[in-house]
């Protein structure tokens, strides 16, 4: 009787990987159901690693543009001094002597508007367009202010939803008038937009271009302050930030740097890394089980190893066959976990509870945790099938035959 013939020949490589992938194809298909089980726990898994990392980025942007809102963008330095012409032109003219193209001139006064009812306070700041952009603010009806709101014949304004409740909530479609009082005289101005209440508490609030503060009767904005907004990068920011002050301390212009980031320092870190250590704890249960399992398992396999020993199979084919087995399935099971993930947090459900929360930038899934999801699916895959992989190779004929 003559020996079966061993499948050591020489071969194309390529064709060598493509039929180790056809027999790890076949395990799976002949032991689905076996797989099916022991992959529903990384399945699970991968859902908790993706869901955490989204959810912790999802959290993660939520305080920043939270924050952002009242101190700027990372990084905003700002100058601030008395409202002069000789403190205004020296800020106007900061921006274009340091190349800085995110600018914003601010003064905040108390002003007077008519509304169906009375007469009522509110807090007016006048602003240049790209304070919009740097403060990030929102608005849920209509728009922020622009430059070309300085050619319109009634000024322009942006009104919070307490004001514009006020008002009577008009149609911004009509573009509805509202009338500032003061000292015997009155301006109309255009509501072009409305931002939406940070709380329940919120007072009238609203926002103008600042070129057209002398417009509204009865301010005392001389006696107040102007503020200047440079959004600039973040590694220059603390250098020019000292710079500035110490060139305008003399003209009583004080600089420093506003944004959340210099004041706080990084206070998502620690939701990060309590994210990324549920995460990692989640997964690595997963991923005991599929090693448990697949070393149970392959004590069941010892006959169906023997087999393909005798016909010809080579340590490294078994070895190879079993370990893409492990790692397709796991894989597989990684897609299938990311695939659940992103659909319940691109949800329009959660991202409409999301920006009832405060985000009102939604972003897409992030795409880092789609690629740890699945490359730690692969990398537990090829974990959970080296041992098992490693001891099919010691698998002899003889062992099929007393199996």
């Amino acid at each position: 009787m003559s020996k079966p013939k061993r499948d050591n020949t020489p071969g194309d490589g390529a064709t060598n990987v493509v039929a180790t992938l056809v027999d790890a194809w076949h395990e799976l298909r002949v032991n689905r159901l076996r797989i099916l089980l022991a992959l529903v726990g990384i399945a699970v898994a991968v859902i908790g690693l993706t869901g955490a990392l989204g959810v912790g980025q999802l959290l993660t942007d939520l305080q920043t543009e939270t924050a952002e809102r009242s101190g700027g963008r990372t990084a905003n330095v700002v100058a601030e001094g008395q409202t002069t012409p000789a403190v205004v032109d020296r800020l106007s003219r900061l921006p274009d002597d340091f190349g800085v193209t995110k600018h914003a001139l601010s003064a905040t006064t108390e002003a007077t508007v008519w509304t169906p009812s009375a007469q009522i306070p509110v807090s007016l700041t006048a602003v240049e367009p790209d304070y919009g952009e740097i403060y990030r603010t929102v608005v849920e009806q209509g728009r922020f202010l622009e430059d070309s709101d300085a050619d319109l014949l009634a000024p322009a304004l942006v009104v919070n939803n307490k004001l514009w409740q006020a008002l009577g909530s008009p149609d911004l479609a009509t573009q509805p008038r509202v009338e500032f009082v003061g000292g015997g005289n009155s301006q109309a101005f255009t509501i072009v937009g409305v931002s939406p209440n940070t709380s329940e508490f919120d007072s009238p609030i609203a926002w103008m271009l600042y070129d057209q503060l002398s417009l509204v009767p009865g301010t005392a904005a001389a006696q107040g302050s102007t503020t200047l907004s440079m959004w600039v990068p973040e590694e220059i920011s603390d250098q020019l930030a000292a710079q500035l002050n110490e060139q305008l301390s003399a003209s009583n212009i004080m600089v420093y740097r506003g944004d959340w980031a210099a004041q706080m320092g990084d206070s998502t870190a620690f939701i990060r890394w309590f994210v990324i250590g549920a995460a990692v704890g989640m997964f690595l249960l997963g991923a005991l089980g599929l090693v448990n399992i697949n070393l149970v398992t392959m004590q069941h396999r010892v006959r169906e190893i023997g087999i393909r020993r005798s016909y010809g199979a080579t340590s490294a084919r078994i070895f190879f066959g079993v370990l893409l087995e492990s790692m397709v399935a796991t894989f597989l099971a990684g897609v299938v976990g990311v695939v659940l993930t992103v659909a319940i947090l691109q949800s329009s459900w959660l991202q409409g509870l999301l920006q009832s929360a405060g985000l009102y930038e939604p972003r897409p899934f992030p795409i880092s945790a789609v690629l740890i999801g699945l490359a730690a699916a692969t990398l537990v895959g090829a974990l959970a099938g080296a041992l098992p992989a490693l001891k099919a190779t010691r698998v002899q004929i003889v062992d099929a035959i007393r199996y």
